[in-house]
């Protein structure tokens, strides 16, 4: 009873640590992509380009 206990606690960290890093590596990429030039020239051309 223990074990299963154990077990089930620990899938929960998993859980919780993969959604950590999943958030972390994405808010990452995306600061990433907006400090990018060519980001921010393909933003401002596509917004230019709309009106």
């Amino acid at each position: 009873m223990n074990s299963a206990f154990a077990k089930v606690s620990n899938l929960k960290v998993n859980r919780i640590s993969k959604i950590a890093i999943i958030l972390a590596s994405s808010t990452f990429f995306l600061y990433a992509l907006v400090q990018a030039p060519i980001f921010k020239n393909l933003l401002a051309g596509a917004f230019s380009c709309s009106g």
